[in-house]
């Protein structure tokens, strides 16, 4: 999990987080749980957690669900897509 997603989720409120850490437990175990992103974000899958949202992408060849980012359902997939942009860029 990149820094700065850890860093999101240590600033969360406890009830949060503990949900938050639970809901990236069954995506390990069940990565196609999540429903489907589109536009921009296509390919990868979203969580929902209360009012917050998981972004993440599944590497099947290696067998792993990146998080890719964590937040508020209001500013998440802008957010997401701006990292996804930056990397397409870099």
């Amino acid at each position: 999990m990149p820094p700065r997603v850890a860093d999101r989720i240590r600033h969360l409120p406890a009830d949060v987080k503990r949900s938050i850490r639970e809901a990236i437990r069954q995506l390990c175990a069940d990565p196609e749980c999540g429903a489907r992103l589109k536009r921009e974000l296509e390919g990868d899958l979203k969580y929902t957690v209360r009012r917050y949202r998981i972004v993440c992408r599944v590497d099947r060849a290696a067998g792993a669900v990146n998080v890719l980012a964590i937040g508020h359902r209001r500013t998440i997939y802008e957010e997401a897509a701006e990292k996804v942009r930056g990397r397409r860029v870099g």
